[in-house]
């Protein structure tokens, strides 16, 4: 079962924040009964929450370089430097990493989703320097089955021509029709559509193939938790609550 957007107008999500537009979105999910958030509490930078030996040091270092350099993601700058700095090698038990969300949801009923109860939610959250609220792309519907929302986060630095690309990309991974965001520094998306769990996993999939423009580091992880998590206030090293910046039509 597909649970399409009906009666969505696009032009009234733009300027939109992200409260405010996922409240849009799920009001046309009439089979939804229960959303999901979870407060996210990243690990803190690896130099900051690591002792690292003088090998893993020079790997760091040489990563930042190249990440301010190339605008590549920091693992991905770290793994290309473990081949010339064997001796970095440990530095793969920090790579696959996971900070799972399960068991640490907070359940909200579709009927006070949509009225109002996401975005109060959100106001009612206090952001810290570690710590922000994230929507859930996981849904149980009234049937009793499970539907997601594709989301993805992208890794392009926030500009006009990066814009550009970001929503090329968005127009393939989501032909259903989508809203783009920007986060911040970067971009999120949101579909106009829900899913099946088997859909869902072959969207992240198709979404990897987009790397680096889309976040591999981000997908990877929402592949292994079986959902994705999307910021919506502030908080962590973020400042700002994304805020929708175009709609991407359907086919």
């Amino acid at each position: 079962m597909n649970i399409a957007v009906r009666n969505f107008s696009g032009p009234n999500l733009l300027g939109l924040d992200a409260p405010r537009a996922l409240t849009v979105l799920l009001s046309s999910f009439k089979d939804v009964e229960e959303v999901y958030l979870a407060e996210c509490r990243p690990l803190p930078p690896l130099q900051t929450r690591r002792q690292l030996t003088a090998a893993e040091r020079i790997v760091v270092e040489r990563a930042l370089e190249f990440r301010k350099s190339t605008g590549l993601a920091f693992w991905d700058a770290v793994l290309l430097e473990l081949s010339v700095t064997p001796d970095a090698i440990p530095l793969l038990d920090e790579v696959s990493k996971h900070l799972t969300f399960i068991g640490q949801e907070r359940s909200l009923s579709w009927s006070s989703a949509v009225s109002h109860g996401l975005e109060q939610a959100c106001a009612q959250f206090t952001a810290t320097a570690d710590a922000s609220l994230v929507f859930l792309s996981e849904m149980r519907c009234h049937d009793g089955s499970k539907r997601h929302l594709p989301m993805i986060d992208f890794h392009a630095a926030r500009s006009a021509r990066n814009e550009r690309v970001v929503f090329a990309v968005a127009e393939r991974l989501f032909p259903e029709g989508a809203v783009l965001l920007e986060s911040g520094e970067s971009y999120h998306a949101y579909s106009t559509k829900l899913v099946s769990e088997t859909e869902f996993r072959r969207f992240l999939g198709r979404a990897l193939l987009f790397a680096p423009i889309i976040d591999r580091t981000y997908t990877a992880h929402q592949l292994i938790e079986g959902r994705c998590a999307l910021r919506l206030t502030a908080g962590g090293t973020k400042s700002q609550v994304p805020t929708v910046v175009s709609l991407i039509p359907g086919s």
